[in-house]
């Protein structure tokens, strides 16, 4: 009855780095989790006595990108800050910038491990054989916004997602479709046509030519909020009525339109992402977040040097402190100045009261 949060609670415990004493010999692995943890992961799972998914085997759904790192990067992450801050989030914003090289697949918790080693065994086979520079060229229209790959550069990318979907199916028993359309970094998409000037302007600064290491990353989601939308809690909230979820301050909330047709003014129906439990909350308890926000990122592979990075070691090296500022900007305090004077969405303050509901309807 283990569920994703808990087991990731467990595998991602780091004992204490060890001590030099020549009274004790046993092993820092062998060490058990300190008490607080365990007490923590036995509250965490009470918290999903209710839940109705929690006895189900539900496999997650994993892709592989490409990630920019250094100095493209860099250009990339400034342009995402830019803007989201001059003419608002648009729905490239949802996911950090990226090259799709398949598409979302599905792979049993157990198969994870068998499913790394693939990943390291083909990037292994393809070090020195990558693309360097990788060229990209500037492309737009009228609510699109990317930097595409030319295209015999992007058949040898597919050839090697070809590659590690063939590992994939023999490490792993896994099978995974490689990406057959243009590979292209989404800039923007689905934006307000009056903001395309400007986004192209900002495009237009970006060096790609400038060098970049690009990385082999393995993420994962949930599959029961794949189109769902996500918000993020901002306040907490104790329910009111029987039909109205628990809302906890950091935890994440899924919704889909088709739930919002029965509901009142000022709430929505959502899902907890700490709880899988579902119900009515309060709207202005709660912020758009990214889709990638919710993510569980299981390891990068760089392709010009040999070191593989996990998602422990990612966040000691700041491998995606770009992603986590960018999202600083939606969490902004009211009183907060923005970096740029062109501001299409000036922010709000969120108010502490849920408005009444209809509890008639």
């Amino acid at each position: 009855m283990e569920t994703i949060t808990v087991r990731y609670l467990i595998l991602h415990w780091s004992p204490p780095p060890p001590t030099h004493t020549h009274t004790s010999s046993t092993s820092v692995v062998d060490k058990p989790p300190p008490p607080l943890l365990l007490l923590l992961l036995f509250l965490r799972l009470f918290s999903h006595v209710d839940d109705p998914f929690l006895d189900d085997p539900l496999p997650r759904e994993y892709v592989l990108y490409l990630r920019p790192s250094g100095p493209l990067q860099n250009q990339l992450h400034h342009f995402w800050q830019q803007s989201r801050v001059s003419c608002g989030k648009n729905k490239a914003h949802n996911i950090f910038p990226h090259i799709t090289l398949c598409q979302f697949f599905m792979c049993a918790d157990k198969k994870v491990d068998a499913l790394l080693e693939a990943l390291q065994a083909t990037v292994g086979q393809w070090r020195g054989r990558f693309p360097s520079p990788l060229p990209l060229e500037l492309y737009t229209s009228f609510n699109f916004i990317g930097l595409f790959v030319e295209e015999q550069i992007a058949d040898v990318l597919k050839q090697f997602a070809a590659d590690f979907a063939s590992e994939a199916a023999r490490k792993a028993d896994v099978h995974l479709e490689p990406h057959k359309k243009q590979l292209h970094v989404t800039l923007a998409y689905y934006f307000p046509t009056n903001h395309l000037t400007s986004l192209e302007k900002l495009a237009k600064g970006i060096e790609v030519k400038l060098g970049c290491d690009w990385l082999a990353v393995l993420f994962s989601r949930d599959i029961r909020f794949a189109n769902h939308e996500t918000l993020r809690v901002m306040y907490p909230y104790a329910p009111q009525n029987e039909d109205e979820l628990e809302l906890v301050l950091g935890d994440f909330v899924f919704t889909s339109p088709l739930e919002q047709k029965n509901t009142s003014e000022g709430w929505v129906y959502g899902s907890s992402l700490a709880t899988g439990l579902s119900g009515l909350l309060p709207e202005n308890y709660v912020s758009r977040a990214d889709e990638c926000d919710t993510w569980v990122f299981h390891g990068s592979h760089s392709f010009f040097n040999c070191s593989a990075t996990s998602d422990k070691e990612s966040r000691e090296r700041g491998l995606f402190d770009g992603l986590l500022d960018s999202r600083r900007l939606d969490n902004a305090s009211p009183g907060d100045t923005p970096t740029s004077s062109l501001i299409c969405h000036p922010m709000q303050v969120l108010a502490l009261f849920p408005k009444k509901r209809n509890t008639f309807l």
